[in-house]
């Protein structure tokens, strides 16, 4: 559970109960997550798929069929059969900077990575 969270574009940030911070990255623009996600794992693809047949492919290929964990991007075939996938970063920090830099946030640069998440949060949900 988290004990606090904020939504910026596509990026979710959370404070876990430990006081961990994780960011998420929920892709609007899917088909072009799963094609990351096929370069990362040099997995061929025909550029004519729609989405829901790439994701499914890729969830066949290295996952159970409805949900794959390839690295840090996690995708989901949903009831309806829509795709949808989403990314977690090992360097939390730097996507603390980039959702700072894209709302215009300056961050102290010697603050650690829980106290920028908890204050990047903050000014998010002001």
């Amino acid at each position: 559970m988290a004990k606090k969270s904020a939504i910026s574009g596509e990026y979710v940030i959370t404070v876990e109960d430990s006081g961990s911070i994780v960011v998420y990255r929920i892709f609007d623009n899917v088909i072009a997550s799963l094609r990351e996600v096929a370069e990362v794992k040099g997995f061929e693809y025909d550029t004519k798929w729609n989405t829901r047949q790439f994701g499914s492919k890729l969830c066949k290929e290295f996952g159970d069929g409805k949900s794959a964990e390839i690295g840090n991007y996690f995708i989901t075939v949903k009831a309806d059969g829509g795709i949808e996938t989403y990314r977690t970063y090992d360097n939390t920090i730097e996507a603390l900077r980039t959702i700072a830099e894209n709302i215009g946030f300056t961050a102290d640069p010697n603050w650690n990575t829980r106290q920028f998440g908890s204050k990047l949060i903050d000014e998010i949900n002001k």
